[in-house]
């Protein structure tokens, strides 16, 4: 059964995008294949380019798009199209996907601006017996 995580950000140290380059580079060392799917267009574009630039001494592959030839690690999009088999949905987006169980694990991240939205995701899963964890960052 797939096993969800919010995780809260803490409102004095604003860094959700440093946040999401990590889950996605613990992503990658643990071999998850991962999909990140954000709200939008901009967005996506904005996470891509933050994940090339997100550490010196890091490369977290990634990509766009994928193909039947390769198989992206990190793969970044808003389109709520399931890509492939993967393990983990960092899910940046306003809504659950209608797919969302064929994944293991799903991360969701709390912030003060969506924290409504987090608790309507939360009944959401916990309404139909999902195993959930809250974690405090």
């Amino acid at each position: 059964m797939t096993r969800v995580d919010f995780y809260q950000l803490n409102p004095e140290r604003p860094r959700y995008e440093h946040v999401v380059c990590q889950l996605c580079q613990k992503a990658y060392d643990s071999k998850q294949l991962t999909l990140l799917l954000t709200q939008n267009q901009q967005q996506s574009d904005h996470l891509d380019h933050r994940l090339w630039t997100f550490s010196d001494d890091s490369f977290i592959p990634h990509d766009r798009d994928e193909c039947a030839e390769l198989v992206t690690p990190i793969l970044v999009h808003d389109n709520p199209d399931p890509q492939g088999e993967r393990q983990l949905l960092i899910n940046l987006s306003g809504s659950i996907p209608a797919y969302f169980a064929q994944f293991e694990r799903i991360i969701e991240l709390v912030t003060e601006e969506n924290k409504a939205q987090a608790r309507t995701h939360y009944s959401y899963y916990k309404e139909r017996g999902y195993p959930l964890k809250h974690v405090n960052l």
